[in-house]
Parts: C-alpha cells; structure tokens; sequence
C-alpha cells in the first residue's frame, strides 16, 4: 500500500476540511419546504455560500493582464491562412492533410523548412485565437518557447518524422505550459491535473452531539482522530448509505496521484469502556462509470414514482434534440421530486442550459464565472471550421462578426447571485465526467433553492471554452482549443476541480441510493418542514 507525502496530506486537508459543516458557523438562511434532514440542509446552505465568494481584491489587475491586444494585420494574416485551409479542406487529401479531420498517420516526414512554417503558424494561432493565451503567461511565456523549438528543430533529423516531431518537440514544450482540459494536439490532452476523491464502504458513520460514532461488531465507537502520514486530516465526508439512509463515510478528496487508493489511520473510542485502537482504514478511489451514449439529448422516465431526466451531452445532432431538452423544463416543473442525472455530459451548446432553468423556474440564472471573449479573425475562422453558418443562429451571428476591421475583445462581468425560488425538490446526479456545459448546468442548478447534488466533483473544464478546432498546415495534426477564457471572480482554482456535490457517493450506485433516500424520508409525500 503506498502512501502520500507530506504535501499532498496538507492537500487534501485544506479541501476535505471544507466539506464538513459545524453547526455554529452556518449562515441564516430562510425555512425551506423541501424536508430535507436539519444536518444535511445545514451541509447544503454551507456549500452554496462556498459557491458564491466575494471577488478577489486583484481582480481589476487580472482584467487588464488576461485582456488580449489584437494587431489587426496580424489577425487577419492568420484567419486567411484558416479561411485558406476551409477552402481545401474538401478536395485536398494528400499525406499531410487528411480531410477537415486531419491526419492520423505520424509516419510522414516534414522537412526543417515545413516544420519551421508550422511551429511561427502554430504561435501565431496561439496568440490570436487561444482564450487562455494570456491566462497562461502571454508572450513573455510562448514566444521564447517557439524560439527554443526553432533551436531545437535544427538539431534534430531532416526530414523529421511527424511522430518524433510531436511527440519530442512540440508536446513537451506545451505540456508544462498549458493546463486546459479543452486543448488538445492529435490525440492528446493538455489538462490540467484531476481532484479525485476516495471513500470508504467498511463503516457508516453518524454525527452526535460529541462527534462521529458508528458500529463495529455490534459495540458503539465514537472517531477522535482522523491521520495520514502523520498530518492530521478531516477525513469524513457526507454520504448516502446504500440503504438511502444520510450518513458519513470516512474519505478524502485531492489531486489525482495514480493511486488506486489511500491508507487512513483512526483512532477510535469503545463508547461503554473508554478503551482506544487505531486501526488502518482503507479508502478506494472512486471511479465513474466510462462516459454513456449522448444521443438523444435528453431522456425522460419514470423509476418508483419518481421522475428522472438523463442529459448525456448538450450537441444538438438534429433539431428535436433542443425542442425536446427545453420543453422538459416547463414539462416537468410540476413535479414534486425530480431526478436530473448528468453523469457522464461532457458539455456541448452553452445557451441550453441556461434556457432550461428559465423555463422550469422562470427566472435567469446569472452568469457566475467572468467571461472574456475575443471578437477577432482567427476566433471566428477557428469555430466554423468545421460547421456551415446555416447550421443554427449562433453560427450566422459569427458571421455578422467575421468582417471586423479591428479585433477586440468583450468581457462578460457575472451578476449578483440570487437564490432561485423553487419549490420542489431537485436531485442532480454528477461525476467527473461532467464538463463544459454539462458543468455550466450545474452551476445555473446551484442558484436554485432545493437542489440537492449527489455523485463526485465534476471535471473542471470551463476555463477555456468556445471552442475552436483546425489542423496543423504541413504534418496535418489536429487541435483543440477554446476561443474564449471563463474565471472565477475569486481567481480560485477551477480547472481539474470542478464542483463539489453536497453528497459524496459512488457514480454507479447514486441513482440507486437515491430513490431510496426519498422513499426513507418520505420527500415524495409533499412532506414540508424540516426532519430532525
């Protein structure tokens, strides 16, 4: 069994820590209807207080410096190479442009003089159409990476095999650069390092007035203590036993480290006796399920009475996709309990989810997250690269900006952030496969009252979005990147994070787990009040 360092203990105390609520430090907030036990209301308003931090007192200095500064003529020399490149795209398939998608093949060679094209072309696309260009240290970072790989071309073989071109110059260079779970070069990922959590199943855990307590071998012990590698640590999260009840389990969440689980000590207390033992305490790491089918957009059913909304993704793939996701908010806003499972939505179209809760609540959710977006050449060539204009009303709005004569850039400032009314219960199924869109859902979700999050933390892919793809000139190489760059006005960290659930429980069984939350606390009988 490996352990973690001492670094990584510390980690994991700072974010576990904030999970666990004591009950003097909770805000006032108003009665709700929904019976939801006193505990884990109190975990609820405690966590959507967390969500709503006040902005960073740089935040002004942060506008100026992730702020891009177009040079007209250089944009417009890089969306042509792009307009040039949606020209060709259908006729040319030669060994180093295969189609619109790219190559494949890292078997074919590029001579210095078509390596060197590329790599100014490559940086030049960088700085005119990456959203987190600036977020990720700006010329004073890139340009002296594109120097260094020019130095570093001319040393290597002439012709240069693709495979070694990727793979030995261009993806190390980058790589320490660019934390971005929405870039991406070939077929590979630029993101940045994943939270991932680990819990316990051995023991159920329950909160008294002088601590956690739970049962071994049918005697009562109370938790003192919760260590790893020395470095005491909170080590409880709140959960659903698998018999629905609420209750806690011992488990962490941290920085993925390649380890299929975590050793825990605990010293416990024979509540009859006084007697203590430490004993080792084994915390796997929880798994989500591979991603599911998208399509179709949404799925609605019925489970014990109960309805359940599943949204794998939020593509569009033909025009009833959207008609039937929307409608569902003002079908189903008269349901007393609802379901929405997004386990597995890996984002898609940003406007659906906006426009569903105004159609279940009748209200706008508010932008949470600051939100710059360039208007130049290259942004525009970049998302229609691959999409005809007539395809929806946001492609022909691109079009209308596609002629500007000098980029710029709009910033979306978020609004105050109000809670939502809501009257019925919604649940939210959500794991680390949740991304993009898929995560805006969930943060419009989080301003309504009543709503209940249950899974693990979500991906953490918002930091760049709108996205744009090509391919690379000469070796053919596709890649990936948002146009525009989203921040948290508290510049935490959001990336590879994601967002926390109220309950901490395994993707795979949560739907399960819930439905027999509800039947064991009676939600779906209109019960209103608070359990204690």
């Amino acid at each position: 069994m490996r352990r973690l360092g001492l670094t990584l203990a510390i980690g994991i105390f700072l974010f576990s820590v904030g999970t666990l609520v004591r009950p003097e430090e909770q805000p006032a907030e108003a009665i709700s209807r929904v019976a939801l036990p006193a505990e884990l209301r109190k975990i609820i308003n405690e966590n959507r207080r967390i969500a709503r931090p006040p902005p960073n007192p740089d935040i002004m200095d942060m506008i100026a410096g992730f702020t891009p500064h177009f040079d007209a003529e250089e944009d417009a020399r890089v969306a042509e190479i792009l307009r040039h490149r949606r020209r060709i795209r259908n006729w040319r398939h030669s060994t180093n442009l295969q189609g619109i998608g790219g190559t494949d093949n890292l078997n074919i060679y590029l001579t210095h003089e078509q390596a060197g094209e590329e790599i100014q072309f490559l940086f030049d696309l960088l700085r005119n159409g990456y959203g987190g260009y600036q977020y990720f240290g700006g010329d004073s970072v890139f340009i002296p990476i594109r120097n260094a790989l020019l130095e570093q071309l001319a040393n290597m073989d002439n012709p240069l095999q693709v495979s070694s071109y990727i793979n030995d110059l261009i993806l190390p260079a980058l790589q320490g650069v660019i934390a971005d779970n929405h870039f991406w070069i070939h077929d590979v990922s630029f993101g940045a390092p994943a939270y991932v959590p680990y819990m316990s199943g051995e023991f159920i855990l329950r909160k008294s007035e002088g601590g956690f307590v739970t049962e071994i071998d049918g005697v009562m012990y109370s938790v003192l203590e919760v260590t790893q590698n020395a470095q005491s640590v909170s080590g409880i999260l709140p959960t659903l036993s698998p018999e629905g009840e609420f209750a806690w389990a011992f488990g962490l969440v941290t920085m993925e480290d390649q380890q299929d689980d975590i050793e825990i000590s605990v010293v416990f207390e024979n509540a009859a006796t006084g007697e203590t033992h430490s004993r080792m305490v084994n915390l796997p790491k929880i798994i989500a399920a591979p991603p599911r089918p998208s399509y179709p957009m949404v799925v609605t059913r019925e489970m014990d009475g109960i309805t359940i909304l599943e949204s794998r993704s939020f593509n569009v793939r033909s025009g009833n996709d959207r008609i039937d996701f929307l409608q569902s908010g003002s079908a189903l806003r008269d349901r007393p309990v609802l379901i929405i499972d997004l386990n597995g939505n890996s984002g898609g179209r940003a406007t659906y989810p906006y426009e569903w809760i105004r159609l279940y609540t009748g209200h706008e959710p508010a932008v949470f997250m600051l939100f710059f977006r360039p208007r130049s050449q290259v942004s525009v060539e970049l998302q229609d690269y691959f999409i005809p204009y007539q395809v929806s009303a946001r492609f022909r709005e691109r079009r209308a900006i596609s002629t500007i004569e000098e980029p710029s850039c709009v910033i979306g400032f978020p609004m105050q952030m109000a809670t939502i009314p809501n009257e019925n219960l919604v649940i939210v199924l959500i794991d680390n496969n949740v991304a993009s869109a898929g995560e805006l859902f969930v943060g419009h979700l989080r301003q309504l009252d009543n709503v209940l999050f249950v899974g693990t933390n979500t991906k953490g892919a918002l930091i760049a979005g709108n996205i744009g793809r090509t391919s690379l000139p000469h070796s053919g190489l596709r890649i990936t990147f948002g146009t525009g760059l989203s921040m948290r006005l508290d510049l935490s960290q959001f990336e590879g994070v994601g967002f926390m659930p109220d309950l901490w429980v395994p993707p795979g069984e949560s739907l399960e787990r819930v439905l027999r939350f509800i039947e064991r606390y009676g939600l779906a009988n209109g019960a209103f009040g608070t359990v204690d």
